[in-house]
């Protein structure tokens, strides 16, 4: 529009008749006026265009600020829960506090602290510090161990110690949850006898068994009462007890062994006990004969020889 302006200001008016400037006037103001009709039109349909892009965006803005709302009501509801978990958790860590023993000041809390870091310690090379004739046991513990170790915490509510008092060079016992635990006082203080614990021997009764060994040894087994006989071969319930160690064997019910051993097994639970036994070869009138694992000993009740 601009233009045109110009180039009607240029125009020599001495130059032009008057019926012509008229005309060319006309025309001047009728494209004018189009140009202007044509910038209306335009600038009316950018407005529309703005004002629809204008709503739809405010349409996704209130959307958006919905979910966002939904949100923020969602995550308060998590943080309260969240909140809630941390307090309980701080106040079961409070409780366990009280289950592990962390500076021992009587005889008990020192057994328990022993008993406990034992069993916590993260690898079994780790449980040697703890432990009687650690240099004669290590051997034993990695044969014992060969299949894997896991590490234990054992909270001082599910330990139980015999004596409140132990006196130097005495074994006390100690029921550790699952576990019976013996430990020694010694001049290097509390020591766990890890061979009495475990039940483990220098020479394994699984080897014996397979050996079949008619040499008299004596091992740390778990004794109940059995009821198989080889009545063929003269082991008769009549004269001898069936007793499960591992594998049936057999002691006779007249022996000092037998009679004490009954006395252990009777009430038919499993016990732990110290028994001496030997591979004794039985026969029967084919000559067909059998070995026989026969107990000739008992030692005592339990697994500590202290």
């Amino acid at each position: 529009m601009i233009l045109i302006v110009a180039v009607v200001m240029a125009l020599p008016l001495s130059a032009q008749n008057r019926k012509e400037k008229i005309q060319m006037l006309d025309s001047l103001t009728s494209a004018m006026s189009t140009t202007i009709e044509d910038i209306k039109g335009q600038i009316k349909d950018n407005d529309e265009s703005y004002r629809a892009v204008d709503d739809a965006l405010k349409e996704k803005i209130d959307k958006l600020t919905g979910e966002v709302e939904k949100l923020g009501k969602a995550v308060s509801q998590h943080l309260s829960k969240i909140h809630a978990l941390e307090k309980t958790i701080e106040e079961m860590k409070k409780g366990d506090l009280d289950e592990y023993i962390v500076k021992p000041v009587t005889t008990e809390d020192t057994i328990v602290y022993l008993v406990q870091q034992y069993y916590g310690a993260k690898r079994w090379t780790d449980q040697l510090k703890y432990v009687l004739d650690s240099a004669k046991v290590e051997p034993l513990m990695k044969r014992y161990y060969s299949n894997g170790y896991t590490p234990e915490k054992i909270k001082k509510s599910l330990i139980a110690v015999d004596d409140d008092e132990v006196a130097m060079g005495k074994v006390t016992r100690v029921d550790a949850d699952m576990y019976v635990v013996y430990v020694k006082r010694t001049g290097e203080g509390f020591k766990i006898d890890w061979q009495a614990t475990t039940g483990t021997d220098d020479y394994s009764f699984e080897a014996f068994m397979a050996e079949k060994s008619t040499v008299t040894r004596q091992f740390r087994v778990t004794a109940r009462l059995g009821s198989e006989y080889a009545s063929d071969y003269g082991l008769t319930a009549a004269k001898y007890y069936n007793v499960k160690i591992g594998e049936s064997a057999y002691v006779l019910k007249t022996s000092e062994a037998g009679k004490k051993l009954y006395e252990v097994v009777k009430d038919g639970y499993t016990h732990d006990v110290i028994v001496q036994v030997r591979y004794e070869k039985k026969n029967i009138k084919s000559g067909y004969t059998r070995m026989f694992p026969m107990i000739v000993g008992f030692v005592k009740e339990g697994w500590s020889l202290e």
